[in-house]
């Protein structure tokens, strides 16, 4: 039986939020407090930065995805980029996920957009793989005491913005 997709409201919140602490559990930033209040505004809010869908069962959220709209510059085309996906643990291994993300297609599709993409690690690679082409690519994250530095320096010369980052990193090393 295939599971209801549907958006989220703002009545999901609350459910919202057990699942993303759900999908946090294996991130480095598992134990960092989430405020319910910031992922209403992102998620919930006038104007959101994803759209999200939630997968239901016997009356019961189980999954969520989150996308975005996103652009391809090489091939000049609209698509999605999935931001997050998570399936409760006790769902998994029947189709959720890929139920998931068809519906995340579909919606792209309505967008005009003509791809999907995410990033993934090893643990799921397996599962997204199977759905589409895997590639060998890395994925940055500039943050925390880095990106303050960097965005602090926006418009100094690139040897001021790499002589200040370069202090930051010797502070907290």
């Amino acid at each position: 039986m295939s599971p209801r997709i549907r958006a989220a409201t703002i009545d999901d919140a609350g459910t919202l939020a057990a699942l993303i602490e759900g999908f946090a559990q294996n991130h480095p930033g598992a134990a960092h407090p989430r405020s319910v209040e910031a992922m209403i505004e992102a998620y919930l809010g006038n104007d959101p930065v994803s759209r999200v869908l939630l997968a239901e069962r016997d009356g019961s959220v189980i999954a969520f995805g989150a996308w975005r709209k996103t652009y391809d510059p090489y091939w000049s085309f609209f698509g999605g980029e999935v931001m997050a996906l998570y399936v409760e643990p006790a769902w998994r291994g029947r189709g959720m996920a890929l139920s998931l993300v068809a519906a995340i297609a579909a919606e792209v599709r309505t967008y005009g957009g003509r791809f999907l993409q995410g990033n993934y690690g090893d643990s799921v690679a397996p599962l997204y793989e199977r759905m589409a082409a895997g590639r060998d690519e890395r994925a940055c994250h500039l943050s925390a005491e880095d990106f303050e530095t960097i965005a602090a320096a926006a418009g100094s010369s690139p040897r001021e913005i790499l002589r200040r980052w370069r202090e930051t990193r010797q502070q907290f090393q």
